[in-house]
């Protein structure tokens, strides 16, 4: 949506999120171990305290590698300081500016990326863009009411720019109730005219499909029965295509381009429509050897409705660790999903 709007590329970094993310918890004093995942509303609420900024300039190794190995030295040093280390001490997770100086060096940031967050938000994070006293603009770190954007703000409405700050509010986050034939339709809509859906799912890795054969790099039910339930965790991911069966027994195949009179879009809304899969873009990358992708398409998974819609075991966890041996709930992997305005 920013390309759209400037015609220039912006390489955000997800570890300056990471950052503030963890930074938040310990603060707030209620950890011990960081939890690394999230949703929406907290991605949100780090976006509009902290803004964002050009990978190049937080962590510059982050630019040439496809996953980022900071990430992984980070949280190994905090849950370490944690554990026994200085922000062991309650005081110390309390005291910002101390804190913020064990979580400096544990990134391994630079004394000039340093004393930018220092200028911009204060020694000890004593403003944000987002508080009553706000953090001062103009850096290499960008509010969201100053990043420029370009969306349509309804069906068959042209885009037009706005802010990631407005993006914000325009877009809206939506349950999945199961087996809800409209809930799926909305998605297909918004799919149809290219709009980048987020969707929050439930991942069993035992589901993905690692053997050579149609299903390879996919999300199913027939996977997750032969292995068992694996190691789990949440997940969001940008949605790319569907495939579906037409009420006349045409396959809708993932990865056709229709064009826009076609009347299989039209048909393919149709209440007897049985949607396959979603096609998702994947955060794992496309060169991990443990994340097999669709065929033919790297970094990208086919998410099964008989996986998405379950139930599937839900494991109980102990330090971070799926225990396959307990699992006494079930869980509807598909949670929510997050809509552009007028869908």
């Amino acid at each position: 949506m920013h390309k759209t709007a400037t015609g220039a590329d912006f390489d955000v970094s997800q570890s300056y999120w990471t950052y503030w993310h963890w930074f938040d918890q310990i603060a707030g004093g209620f950890t011990s171990t960081i939890s690394t995942g999230g949703g929406w509303a907290v991605a949100n609420n780090i976006v509009k305290k902290y803004g964002l900024i050009d990978e190049k300039d937080f962590v510059a190794v982050d630019t040439t590698n496809e996953m980022s190995a900071r990430q992984k030295s980070a949280l190994d040093a905090l849950n370490l300081s944690l554990k026994s280390g200085a922000l062991a001490d309650p005081a110390v997770r309390r005291d910002k500016k101390r804190l913020r100086a064990e979580m400096d060096a544990a990134w391994g940031l630079t004394p000039e990326t340093s004393a930018l967050i220092t200028s911009v938000f204060g020694e000890s994070v004593t403003r944000t863009f987002a508080s009553r006293t706000p953090a001062s603009a103009g850096t290499a770190i960008v509010r969201p009411q100053d990043f420029e954007a370009s969306y349509s703000t309804a069906p068959g409405v042209s885009a037009v720019k706005k802010t990631l700050l407005a993006a914000q509010s325009d877009w809206r986050q939506v349950s999945y109730n199961g087996a809800d034939r409209a809930f799926l339709q909305r998605i297909q809509k918004a799919l149809h005219t290219a709009q980048p859906v987020i969707v929050s799912w439930f991942v069993d890795f035992n589901a993905m499909e690692n053997r050579e054969g149609p299903l390879r790099g996919s999300f199913n039910m027939k996977t997750l029965n032969d292995f068992g339930p694996g190691r789990q965790g949440g997940h969001m991911t940008v949605l790319e295509d569907y495939e579906a069966k037409l009420a006349d027994g045409q396959v809708l195949k993932a990865g056709e381009t229709l064009a826009p009179t076609d009347p299989r879009l039209t048909e393919a809304l149709a209440s007897r429509t049985k949607i396959s899969f979603f096609r998702v873009k994947n955060s794992w990358g496309a060169a991990r050897v443990d994340r097999a992708s669709s065929p033919g398409m790297p970094g990208y998974h086919d998410l099964y409705m008989d996986y998405l819609e379950g139930p599937v075991k839900k494991c109980a966890e102990r330090d971070g660790v799926t225990d396959t041996t307990n699992c006494p709930t079930d869980q509807v992997p598909l949670k929510y999903v997050i809509l552009p305005p007028g869908y």
